[in-house]
């Protein structure tokens, strides 16, 4: 029998977050150790019918899966999500070090992100000296297309992509934006500059793995009274040595 709308009335929280809470509670019984549904709902308070419901949810998304003898287990999205968190570790052990370095020395936040299919996300900030400073917080996903980060990402990815990822701009904009990534991919390194009022200027380059792949990025910005111009492109050397100091430590070997 499903759950009485006394019952939800009762929790004092929204429907769905309460179906949330009562998913993310068989998940954590799930992992903790393997049990068949009528164990999950005995020990959940739930009725078998909702908790049927609700495990079968998390197995059509992959979080969980069922043994041929009727066990519920961890499912293939969970090891993916450990497997990212992982990697996220051990690329922030590597670049911390380097990006605190590089704050330091050029007296500009440093920032480090990865993709999130076609999003930047940020990972880790490190403070530069700025009375004025870009406060991207940690968890911040923004277009590829809006962000040296995200175009630093995308180096690799070629015109039918870049071209894809500006498609909103204007037509101009567009072939500015298309020129100034070729130029970008020949050099290693994104020189960026965005519009006013924010005027936020940045340096960006890739960061890749042992196999060569671009999976991450780090950047300097700031405002443009910090990077002009002529700073920008002393810069762009250091954020590119950077990046490639990172890349060694991941296993990158340029060929």
């Amino acid at each position: 029998m499903a759950d009485s709308d006394e019952q939800r009335r009762g929790s004092g929280r929204p429907t769905g977050v309460q179906t949330l809470e009562r998913g993310l509670d068989l998940l954590e019984r799930v992992v903790d150790r393997r049990r068949r549904l009528g164990e999950l709902a005995a020990e959940s308070g739930l009725t078998k019918s909702t908790a049927w419901r609700l495990t079968n949810a998390l197995i059509e998304r992959g979080y969980l899966a069922m043994s041929p003898t009727g066990e519920m287990r961890g499912g293939p999205k969970l090891l993916q999500l450990r497997a990212r968190m992982d990697d996220a570790g051990e690329m922030l052990a590597a670049a911390t070090p380097v990006l605190e370095a590089l704050a330091e020395k050029t007296g500009i936040s440093a920032f480090l992100g990865r993709r999130d299919h076609d999003h930047s996300v940020h990972l880790y900030r490190s403070d530069g000296g700025e009375r004025v400073a870009v406060t991207t917080p940690v968890g911040t996903r923004r277009p590829l297309g809006e962000t040296s980060l995200g175009k630093a990402l995308m180096l690799d990815d070629g015109e039918a992509a870049w071209g894809k990822a500006f498609a909103a701009a204007p037509a101009a904009a567009q072939a500015e934006a298309m020129a100034a990534m070729h130029k970008a991919a020949a050099a290693g390194v994104v020189l960026n500059q965005g519009p006013p009022p924010d005027r936020v200027h940045a340096i960006a380059a890739p960061v890749r793995d042992a196999s060569g792949t671009i999976v991450a990025a780090i950047s300097i910005a700031g405002a443009a009274q910090y990077l002009d111009t002529g700073r920008m492109a002393k810069l762009a050397p250091v954020v590119r040595t950077a990046g490639e100091t990172i890349s060694r430590q991941l296993g990158y070997r340029k060929g």
